[in-house]
C-alpha cells in the first residue's frame, strides 16, 4: 500500500531533516514559515519554489509512495531551497556543480542513493 501522503507528513519530515546534518547548519526557515502541498503530478517527484515571499515545497502522491522516497525527495528539494536562500541557485543549471557538492554531503550522511538523488 502506498504512503497516504499529506501536507502534515511533509512538514514533519521537513522538521526531522532540518534537525539533522548537514541541514541543521544551513539556517533553514522554520516549517511554519513554509507552505507544503501534495499534488498528483506524474512528471516529477516534487518541486521547490520561492513565491510571494514564501518557500513552497510540493510533493507528488503519485510518485512518492514510501517513507524513504519521501525523505530523499524532500532532502533534494531542501537542497534547492538552501541554494536559493544563499543566492547560489542558477536556474539555468539547477543541478550543476553547487547542487552536486551539497547532494554528495546529504547522501553521505543520510545514505540516499546519489545516482537517483
Amino acid at each position: 500500500m502506498p504512503l497516504p501522503l499529506n501536507s502534515e507528513m511533509i512538514e514533519a519530515a521537513y522538521e526531522y531533516l532540518s534537525a539533522t546534518k548537514p541541514f541543521s547548519g544551513w539556517n533553514l526557515p522554520h516549517a511554519e514559515d513554509m507552505k507544503f502541498r501534495v499534488y498528483k503530478r506524474r512528471d516529477r517527484y516534487a518541486d521547490y519554489r520561492y513565491k510571494n515571499g514564501k518557500h513552497h515545497i510540493n510533493v507528488s502522491s503519485v510518485l512518492v509512495g514510501s517513507h524513504m522516497t519521501l525523505l530523499s525527495t524532500l532532502a533534494h528539494e531542501i537542497c534547492h531551497l538552501h541554494m536559493n536562500a544563499t543566492a547560489c541557485l542558477d536556474m539555468r543549471t539547477p543541478h550543476g556543480a553547487g547542487f552536486s557538492k551539497l547532494a554528495d554531503q546529504i547522501c553521505k550522511v543520510h545514505g540516499f542513493d546519489r545516482l537517483i538523488f
